[in-house]
């Protein structure tokens, strides 16, 4: 069961009317300071369109320019709804999930609560975004907090020149406990002093801001019950990868993304270009694969690329020596065609569908792979160049499309656009999910919230709302394994139960997680939910496309025949990876890129096909090397 108090936060919107959030302070201010614990907050933010959703998210703002970017750590994230109000468990008063605490249409309100459970544990500063539909309001929240009892103070020193580090990034972990991680940042003198309760931790310092420094090897810190001093030495990288990035006409393409991977390790190294469209990051020596383009930089968490152009090259094999620096240069292009469709799902459009095309250079027999996600409102345009386009698929995480419903050999040599290349989603089945529904009495109760809700993680997919159809049913598609709170809101009932603490890890659901309103006298031995396998699913690979090795996932509700192989676009066998009987439950199986016969294969795109006794499925995959 989940014991967590929630801090104390409370949103308020001016105008009902308003279009855009446009502004937010803390306390009426627009930088509060915290000085001690337990402590309210007061968060006021105006312009919320009446029934839209808010983002909330915290950010530790680890390089001190009082603006969220790649470098800072996210702390909290959760949803508020204009109209949906807090979920609580009665017995726990001031835990629970936070919500609407308004009546007012086009406002919202809530309070949470500073305290040990979300706090810092060092001076830092906070920045907290309110983000609605595309408009964004921020404000800071400065911790000063008098130090504790235990814990370190120390400094952050350049290992060559001893000179201080500023804006280092210091991460202690709990050897007994790893969950548990304070954080500190080092200021302009390079000082840092953290609280920690006695025990052993371990040290490390990462500097995502001066990339030139490597993240130091963990260090072993004995904390007792008085402050102790530490110094921690940061070293820097001798050879980097460095270059500039560049439209046609020179000039400067910012904030791209680029990736690398080191071929034997998987370490991935990131940067983003400046203003000036220059990057530099500093690598051990070895072979790396370095990739730009709009897949590569949405999968980092960045979703700027300038629309219609490719990078070029967009992806590249580099060797690295000791102390050497490698020069590599980009170039963006337009696209000079385009291949349009509408990705849907049972008839409704379908955001953030993967759409890859590929092609065969006529010379050389290499596989040049084209990528693009879909909009709102489901449409893509994939830009390609102006050949042939041997094939066009779609993948998107929690739905498939049939085995053939691959488009093939798009003729592109003599026009600029194509249109109506459509692909139709049906929903696949969840690796793990939570559902159940809502009744009062015996009767099923429509348009009632059901919010899950996982405190522990800061990714939108840690909260979300649905409301129960005309059968009163509720389902929720889980992407997070741990801990759920799973609650109902509806004002003026009594429900039971009040709330449910479920754990899911890959492979299993609950069903029947049911709540019946204004039921003090019903019996709620019934509410506890069922705990099965997941249904028969093959679930997206990871990495996706991959160079080296992918991961494949499954699901198998009960022991069965199993066959998975892979196939090439013309349906041939390109190799069988499980072809036994296997037994029920979460597995995984791995796929290296070769045939039967142990031969690498061409980069392109391939599918995966497994088949039980009681059905077969198909996920694309994309192999790029």
């Amino acid at each position: 069961m989940i014991r967590k108090s929630v801090a104390a936060l409370m949103i308020l919107t001016m105008a009902c009317g308003g279009r855009a959030v446009t502004r937010l302070t803390i306390n009426n201010s627009s930088n509060y300071l915290v000085t001690l614990l337990p402590a309210k907050i007061v968060l006021f933010s105006d312009g919320v369109s009446p029934g839209n959703t808010l983002s909330c998210e915290i950010f530790m703002d680890v390089n001190g320019n009082n603006d969220i970017d790649t470098y800072d750590q996210c702390l909290a994230f959760f949803r508020l709804q204009d109209g949906l109000g807090w979920v609580r468990d009665a017995g726990l008063p001031d835990e629970g999930i936070p919500g609407d605490e308004t009546p007012k249409d086009g406002c919202i309100q809530t309070t949470l609560r500073l305290d040990e459970n979300l706090r810092a544990y060092s001076s830092q500063t906070w920045i907290v975004r309110m983000t609605e539909d595309n408009s964004v309001a921020t404000a800071l929240l400065t911790w000063r907090l008098p130090p504790g009892d235990a814990g370190v103070t120390g400094i952050v020193l350049d290992k060559d020149s001893r000179k201080s580090l500023s804006h280092v990034l210091v991460r202690l972990k709990n050897n007994e406990n790893p969950d548990i991680e304070r954080l500190a940042v080092a200021d302009e003198k390079g000082e840092f002093a953290v609280d920690l309760f006695p025990g052993k931790w371990v040290a490390c310092t990462s500097s995502s801001q001066n990339q030139s420094y490597r993240p130091s090897k963990p260090f072993a810190v004995a904390v007792r019950r008085q402050r102790s001093r530490l110094t921690l030495y940061a070293e820097k990288y001798k050879s980097f990868i460095e270059g500039r990035v560049c439209f046609e006409n020179k000039s400067a393409v910012e904030n791209v993304t680029i990736a690398l991977q080191n071929t034997n390790n998987f370490e991935i190294y990131r940067a983003r270009t400046d203003e000036n469209g220059y990057f530099k990051i500093g690598v051990d020596p070895g072979q790396y694969v370095i990739t730009t383009t709009e897949y590569s930089s949405i999968y980092l968490g960045n979703h700027y690329w300038p629309e219609g152009f490719y990078a070029d090259p967009a992806v590249a094999q580099v060797s690295v020596a000791p102390g050497e620096i490698v020069h590599h240069h980009i170039t963006f292009s337009p696209y000079p065609a385009f291949i349009r469709g509408v990705c849907t799902q049972s008839g409704a459009p379908l955001q953030d569908v993967l759409v890859q095309g590929v092609a065969v250079d006529p010379q050389t027999g290499e596989h040049r792979l084209y990528q693009t996600f879909s909009n709102a409102d489901g449409s893509f345009s994939l830009g390609v160049e102006q050949g042939l386009i041997t094939s066009v698929v779609a993948q998107k995480e929690g739905g498939y499309i049939a085995e053939n419903a691959t488009f093939r050999n798009i003729d592109m040599r003599r026009r600029n656009t194509a249109e109506g290349y459509n692909f139709n989603f049906s929903r696949t089945a969840s690796m793990m999910s939570l559902s159940g529904a809502v009744y009062k009495g015996n009767r099923p109760v429509e348009g009632v919230y059901v919010v899950a809700f996982n405190s522990d993680n800061k990714r939108p997919e840690s909260h979300l709302v649905a409301k129960t159809d005309e059968n009163g049913a509720y389902y929720f598609d889980i992407k997070i394994e741990g801990d759920w709170q799973i609650g109902i809101y509806e004002d003026d009932h009594s429900v039971h139960p009040q709330m449910y603490y479920k754990y899911l890890s890959p492979g299993l659901k609950y069903r029947d997680l049911d709540f019946v309103l204004s039921g003090e006298g019903e019996n709620t031995n019934r509410y506890k939910g069922e705990l099965q396998l997941a249904d028969f699913n093959l679930a997206p690979h990871f990495p996706n496309p991959f160079y080296k090795e992918t991961i494949i996932d499954f699901v198998l509700p009960k022991s069965s025949y199993t066959q998975i192989d892979v196939i090439d676009m013309d349906g041939e066998e390109v190799t069988s990876l499980v072809n036994d009987k296997l037994s029920s439950g979460y597995q995984k199986v791995r796929w290296d890129g070769t045939d039967d016969q142990g031969n690498v294969i061409a980069n392109g795109v391939y599918f995966c096909r497994m088949k039980s006794q009681e059905k077969t499925t198909i996920q694309p995959i994309t192999l790029l090397r």
